[in-house]
């Protein structure tokens, strides 16, 4: 199937829904830590559960999220995650009045309201990137997938802003109100967008057999991701650490532009780039993770950041291509839900063995340890790319046979 202009439109719209929902998940990310430790006086290690929560929640709900896209359409995925996400954001917003409850039970209220951001957020994750590959056509996935990467970091970026601006303010109900509206607001949007026809009945697969056959790109995201959340995670204290924290919000902007930029220049071609790209992002994150690292002065840290992003940038849609053809068409839900379960797994590892570099060798190690993965992730897309001209070939062949 070509590329269909007429619903070109209706695809940017719906891919967009993601920094929609992401917006509203960053600010949740920026207001309720301080919230949980400031206003209803929890020590430390409730905020850090209430951050772990929604990501395993999110990462639990990855393959639900793909076959509930592949059987009821991603139309219905899209409208159901967003009225969860509205949903956790209306139980926060109630919750900002705590003049009756006591902090536990508010608490309570605030996981299970991270249970359901955490589902609605796979949801939407996966249907953003399904319904505009669907409208026009599998081949175009690497745009999509260059689409859906501006759409999340922008929306991380934004809502992380707000909300923080907004506590700041003492505006805790208004960033609630926000975090709630815009999910709402997706709603309405979507409603009048056609759906994706499904190309038939999903074949029966087992997570594990999708985790057997994605494991190759997703091994490879994961690793590559370790970069985002190591800059999202360490950078600050690190920076810190060298008296440096005044130049912190340039720093992580121009991480950021170097992140956007690659994907403006490069993404309208990517479904046309092969594994010689990944490597070439690849290096270039690594490269920029060990300036982090060994930088004598802020300008190279700068110059670090810059390139981790740049790098990072076409990580995502180019080890996005084998593993969404690593499926049947009828599944693509659950291979690309799958496949961004890894976005999870590179945070969880970035926390779990970033942080215990960090209190064994300095914050430092943690950009170390990101630059190898990064090295390491050029051997997974390789045997990414070999499966895929593989698979391309046994095609070729029994067309041939035929």
């Amino acid at each position: 199937m070509g590329f269909q202009s007429r619903n070109f439109l209706p695809a940017v719209v719906v891919a967009s829904m993601l920094f929609v929902a992401i917006t509203s998940l960053g600010i949740s990310v920026a207001v309720l830590p301080p919230y949980i430790n400031k206003v209803l006086g929890l020590p430390g290690s409730y905020v850090g559960f209430i951050v772990v929560m929604e990501s395993v929640a999110t990462l639990l709900s990855r393959p639900y999220a793909g076959r509930f896209s592949d059987r009821h359409g991603p139309k219905r995925a899209m409208v159901t995650g967003l009225l969860l996400l509205f949903a956790a954001g209306t139980i926060c917003f109630i919750l900002t009045d705590q003049s009756v409850l006591s902090a536990m039970p508010v608490f309570a209220l605030v996981c299970f309201s991270r249970l359901l951001m955490g589902v609605g957020e796979s949801l939407v994750f996966t249907s953003s990137g399904t319904w505009p590959i669907g409208l026009i056509g599998r081949e175009h996935a690497g745009k999509v997938m260059s689409w859906v990467g501006i759409g999340m970091f922008l929306g991380l970026a934004i809502g992380n802003y707000i909300g923080a601006y907004l506590f700041r303010e003492n505006s805790v109900l208004l960033s609630m109100l926000i975090m709630s509206c815009l999910p709402f607001f997706g709603v309405m949007v979507v409603l009048f967008v056609e759906d994706a026809k499904v190309p038939g009945e999903p074949v029966s697969i087992s997570t594990w057999t999708a985790i057997r056959e994605i494991w190759r790109p997703g091994s490879g995201f994961a690793l590559g991701n370790v970069g985002y959340a190591s800059i999202t995670s360490f950078l600050l204290l690190f920076l810190m650490e060298k008296g440096w924290q005044t130049d912190a919000p340039m720093i992580l902007s121009l991480f950021g532009v170097g992140y956007v930029v690659a994907r403006l220049m490069l993404g309208k071609k990517a479904d046309a780039y092969g594994l010689k790209a990944v490597w070439i992002s690849l290096i270039i994150e690594s490269l920029g993770l060990l300036l982090v690292a060994t930088a004598p002065q802020v300008d190279v840290v700068m110059l670090g950041a810059f390139m981790t992003g740049l790098g990072l940038s076409m990580v995502y849609p180019l080890l996005a291509l084998p593993a969404i053809k690593s499926l049947p068409d009828t599944n693509i839900g659950l291979a690309l839900s799958t496949y961004e379960a890894c976005f999870d797994i590179g945070i969880l590892l970035a926390g779990g063995v970033g942080g215990l570099c960090v209190s064994h060798f300095g914050y430092a190690s943690v950009f170390y340890f990101a630059s190898g993965c990064a090295v390491v992730a050029m051997f997974s897309s390789w045997l990414a790319y070999r499966e895929l001209q593989r698979a391309s070939v046994d095609v070729n062949l029994i067309k041939l046979q035929s």
